[in-house]
């Protein structure tokens, strides 16, 4: 096996075709198929199932093409570092956001990267927390912010805060019957409200729920939805309640609804700076995560962020 080997499991995997893999790769179909008949031969194990929608990879054509992105992808940052060594980092630099961060992270984070290191570019991806962590295992991202203290095994973090939920409703009218004297939310009275929430794979519904079980408070979920949006359309609507980060209110799309602070007990998590474990990062990647790390420090000194610096 050679690096010119994984380049072409990398590339069939990316076009679903020999001949447009070979177009790509400026090489004849007959040399790449017979590249990965030897491949599969050496290895003694069928890495693409072909039919006439083309090819994909199979369960282990899965795993090693793993390793050929995070090999190609080390090669590339290698090749940048030396050539950007007594200059300014240069490379494209993919960092995923969670939802709930995107707004309020993503201007800055590009303002002080397009200022202070102009040469890297940013691919800017918005998911789930969960969904980025499989990403940063499997080398799609180079960097992002996840939550939760229990990270899989190959993926480092770094904490930076810890923020606290809410509950949020269509209005003050809404939420009224709801609060303490001191307008927060006791955790007990989400017993008392239809709730909105993401599905039960979701980070923030996990956490939820724990916190929950700890209190023997049955929750009541009448919608299950994986769209921040649409979870903020339909509690507008007044068709039920939400638990959201005060961030994701802060910097969301729907100012006009009303929340207030869910305590005895808080209901919170931890935001980190991740990366992949098990890969020496680029030194674009590395300027880009220090950036990345000011702005979440920046946005958490700001009143509108119910978060915590974690020193």
């Amino acid at each position: 096996m050679d690096l010119k080997d994984l380049r072409c499991v990398a590339m069939i995997a990316e076009t679903g075709s020999f001949v447009a893999a070979a177009e790509r790769l400026n090489m004849s179909q007959p040399s790449v198929s017979a590249r990965i008949r030897r491949l599969e031969a050496d290895l003694g194990t069928e890495l693409f199932a072909r039919s006439a929608r083309g090819v994909s990879p199979t369960a282990q054509g899965e795993e090693l093409l793993r390793h050929a992105r995070s090999i190609l992808r080390q090669m590339q940052d290698a090749e940048a570092d030396m050539l950007a060594f007594n200059a300014s980092p240069v490379g494209l630099v993919r960092v995923g956001l969670p939802t709930s961060l995107t707004a309020g992270l993503t201007s800055p984070l590009l303002e002080l990267c397009m200022a202070e290191i102009p040469n890297v570019k940013l691919r800017i991806v918005e998911s789930m927390s969960g969904y980025i962590e499989q990403w940063l295992q499997d080398g799609t991202l180079d960097l992002g912010i996840t939550f939760g203290s229990r990270p899989p095994s190959d993926i480092v973090i770094e904490p930076l805060a810890r923020e606290d939920l809410l509950l949020v409703g269509k209005d003050q009218a809404a939420m009224a019957p709801h609060l303490d004297t001191n307008g927060n939310v006791p955790f007990v009275s989400l017993a008392n409200v239809p709730l909105i929430l993401p599905a039960p794979e979701h980070g923030l519904r996990i956490l939820v729920e724990d916190v929950a079980r700890q209190q023997a408070v049955r929750l009541g979920v009448v919608v299950e939805i994986d769209a921040f949006g649409e979870i903020q359309r339909l509690v507008a609507r007044g068709l039920g309640y939400t638990v959201m980060s005060s961030a994701a209110f802060q910097y969301g799309y729907r100012p006009d609804l009303a929340a207030a602070l869910i305590l005895r007990p808080s209901v919170s998590r931890v935001v980190n700076l991740t990366t992949g474990a098990g890969r020496t990062p680029s030194r674009a990647v590395s300027e880009v995560a220090q950036r990345l790390k000011s702005v979440v420090q920046m946005r958490v000194k700001e009143d509108g962020w119910l978060a915590h610096p974690i020193i």
